[in-house]
């Protein structure tokens, strides 16, 4: 921009060209037989330079092979032969075969060579430049065709975004324009809204930021209207493609959300550990402190014990007083306190969250691992021994040790078994 009587309000813009990927051109192809009307057959039965029916049938229109164009002039009837010349047709021989060709399902579907769609590469280019989303998936379904006419439905789906608002923001374009207006009568909106199950796909379509955007190209768009701003949802093949595109995006989005809910609980588990690691140390040391106290006499817990608190102490292993005695020794060195603790509670919350992310990188979110074979997780609990436990009653395991609360209870009612 030049102003000439101010040139500091001159300015110069750039727009880079965002993509270097320019969408294939479209193909020149023959009419499907299935997509023909009374007005097109005229016009290539009268440019036909085929001098029989059948080699009309084979050279002017795409998808009849020989032997079906055998069977279509047999269905046909008596007026018409294989040898008889394409401009001898009249009109309501011409509005016959034009019926009969509907008909027939015999003829080979449509690649979709004569389309140019926008392509997956583009399309993720496009949304990630205007919306900015957290991330997108994009996905194209087959070619398909309805009533001879081929089409190809391309889809994308994205999460978050500046622009985005919460619930499902449907665009939509149909040969690559977009369009405007009456967007809940359209066939992606009513896809959108009832055919998909947003839950199995870990996603709330309520309070997610949702984008949806589908381009449909076709070499007959079956707009709804004379002003041609949706496509209607009545035609099942349109909407079957629609539907595939779309949860084919969805499940891409799956695994990623999976990881992402997973990392969002493991970091909400960690912070709730954390908020009570004082308490717990605070507690901890205490019965530390008085297990301390009580081995050096300073309270004299058999005057208030009970026989049978007796007879369950004298009970006790050699080892279980081994480990309490290292315990107390590093107490009386002053090597375990109450800072310690807390450090060492600490250290392994962040280690418990570590190997959880180690395993889902391992186990992936189908909860297996990298050899296949189902693995289930198994919790661990620790629990301290206290002297009035009974270590004779322990039942061992390779993965716990299960003593009973009540062992000397528990040894009676086993003796009178």
């Amino acid at each position: 921009y030049t102003n000439l009587k101010d040139e500091k309000k001159e300015m110069k813009i750039r727009y880079d060209r965002r993509s270097e990927q320019m969408p294939a051109p479209a193909k020149e192809v023959k009419h499907h037989p299935s997509s023909v009307n009374n007005l097109l057959i005229q016009q290539l039965l009268d440019k036909s330079q085929s001098k029989t029916l059948l080699k009309f049938f084979c050279d002017d229109l795409s998808g009849v092979s020989p032997s079906i164009a055998k069977r279509v002039i047999a269905e046909l009837g008596k007026e018409f032969s294989e040898d008889m010349k394409p401009s001898s047709l009249n009109g309501n021989q011409i509005t016959y075969l034009v019926q009969l060709l509907r008909k027939v399902e015999l003829f080979k579907t449509p690649d979709g060579s004569c389309l140019s769609p926008l392509g997956e590469y583009n399309l993720n280019l496009g949304i990630r430049k205007v919306i900015e989303p957290v991330i997108v998936a994009t996905a194209r379904d087959k070619a398909n065709a309805y009533e001879g006419h081929p089409f190809i439905v391309e889809a994308a789906i994205s999460l978050g975004g500046k622009l985005a608002k919460e619930g499902l923001n449907v665009v939509r374009f149909a040969n690559r324009i977009p369009l405007l207006f009456e967007a809940g009568s359209d066939v992606v909106t009513r896809v959108a809204q009832n055919k998909i199950k947003w839950s199995s796909y870990k996603i709330d379509h309520k309070k997610d930021k949702i984008g949806i955007f589908v381009s449909i190209v076709s070499t007959k768009i079956p707009f709804k209207g004379t002003g041609k701003e949706y496509i209607g949802d009545d035609i099942t093949e349109i909407q079957q493609s629609v539907k595939r595109a779309i949860q084919t995006c969805c499940q891409q989005l799956r695994s990623h959300l999976t990881k992402r809910n997973a990392l969002r609980d493991a970091n909400q588990k960690r912070s709730r550990l954390t908020k009570y690691i004082p308490d717990v140390t605070r507690s901890l040391y205490g019965i530390l402190d008085k297990m301390k106290k009580r081995k050096s006499g300073k309270i004299d817990m058999d005057h208030h014990s009970s026989p049978r608190k007796l007879a369950r102490k004298s009970l006790i292993v050699e080892e279980s007083e081994r480990d309490k005695d290292r315990i107390l020794e590093q107490m009386d060195k002053n090597l375990l306190n109450e800072e310690r603790m807390k450090t060492c509670l600490i250290e392994a919350v962040d280690l418990q969250a570590a190997v959880l992310d180690n395993a889902d990188d391992y186990f992936g979110s189908n909860g297996k691992g990298s050899d296949g074979v189902n693995v289930d997780s198994q919790p661990l609990y620790l629990v301290p021994f206290s002297e009035t436990d009974d270590s004779l009653m322990d039942i061992q395991h390779s993965l716990f040790t299960f003593r009973p609360m009540n062992p000397v209870k528990y040894m009676k009612s086993i003796s009178n078994c």
